[in-house]
């Protein structure tokens, strides 16, 4: 790898899908440690590549000197129709909704559960952050965070204790936050998980704006497909997950005597069920285990 201990995931199963196929243009529309980037390389294949994070930028200038079919845009995937790109359709497009291991580990962002950080969980330079939400959000704000970005069934139970605590003190860490979601007797979903796993969640989807940022994405990206070109996703979520499912099943191919509306392309569907990680992978790369891939082939 690049650097670090990051893995890519599902790279093989990402790979099948143009394994018999040589000189592909591809956007990788998250960069993050390069490993998905780095291995289309090395097949061969022309890289475009889109990341906003620093860390990611400085990880790509390295691997532009070894590949020189390898180029990079600092911005976030949903702003792809303002890139000047050089390619303008691609034969493969992937979106891969995890963090990356630099991301994981910046103090600064404060994404991990094992690190004492403030509470920020900004990774794209908004003026959001975790600690706005917990110390300013109303009781109400709270509860619809927690329940609909957090999944949380006793989301006002949850609301009500944070604003009782932080009236005595602000909450400014996230071993702060930790501590008082474990005293707040809120039953969180965490036989498998952290339990603190679902707030974190939803602050760092309503910091960084993260579904409505896929949604926008989602809108453009046919444009930016070659026909007979695939679309793979990569999320971790339920919430994401849902949001790609129902993207390809809005825009599926239908049968001809079921017309397709005014528009003159739709995916074929390659994954009815996503695939998820191997065993193998599994016991390598704990990350991969909420991972979920759906891919699409675009056809007129």
């Amino acid at each position: 790898m690049i650097r670090g201990q990051h893995i890519p995931i599902m790279v093989n199963e990402i790979l099948s899908f143009i394994e018999d196929k040589k000189n592909l243009s591809i956007l990788d529309c998250t960069f993050g440690s390069g490993g998905h980037s780095q291995k289309f390389l090395e097949k061969g294949h022309c890289v475009t590549a889109i990341d906003q994070d620093s860390n990611s930028l400085s990880i790509a200038e390295k691997l532009k000197n070894k590949f020189p079919n390898f180029f990079i845009h600092k911005t976030n995937f949903k702003n792809i129709n303002s890139i000047k790109l050089k390619i303008k359709k691609f034969n493969f497009i992937l979106v891969d909704l995890g963090f990356s291991s630099n991301q994981l580990d910046d103090n600064e962002i404060g994404l991990s559960f094992k690190i004492n950080s403030k509470l920020n969980m900004n990774y794209l330079g908004g003026n959001l952050s975790a600690y706005k939400i917990i110390n300013y959000y109303n009781k109400e704000e709270l509860q619809r965070i927690f329940h609909l970005y957090g999944e949380i069934s006793q989301a006002e139970k949850l609301a009500k204790y944070i604003v009782n605590k932080r009236s005595i003190k602000k909450i400014s860490t996230n071993f702060e936050l930790i501590e008082i979601l474990r005293d707040s007797g809120v039953n969180f979903r965490s036989k498998k998980i952290h339990f603190a796993t679902q707030a974190f969640q939803a602050l760092r989807i309503e910091t960084n704006s993260e579904l409505e940022n896929l949604k926008v994405f989602l809108k453009k990206i046919h444009y930016f497909l070659e026909y007979n070109a695939y679309l793979a996703i990569i999320s971790f979520h339920s919430l994401e997950d849902r949001i790609v499912k129902n993207y390809f099943r809005e825009n599926k191919l239908k049968k001809k005597n079921n017309h397709q509306s005014s528009k003159n392309w739709a995916y074929e569907i390659l994954t009815k069920k996503p695939i998820i990680a191997s065993k193998s992978e599994l016991l390598e790369n704990h990350r991969s285990r909420s991972a979920k891939l759906r891919v699409g082939r675009f056809i007129n």
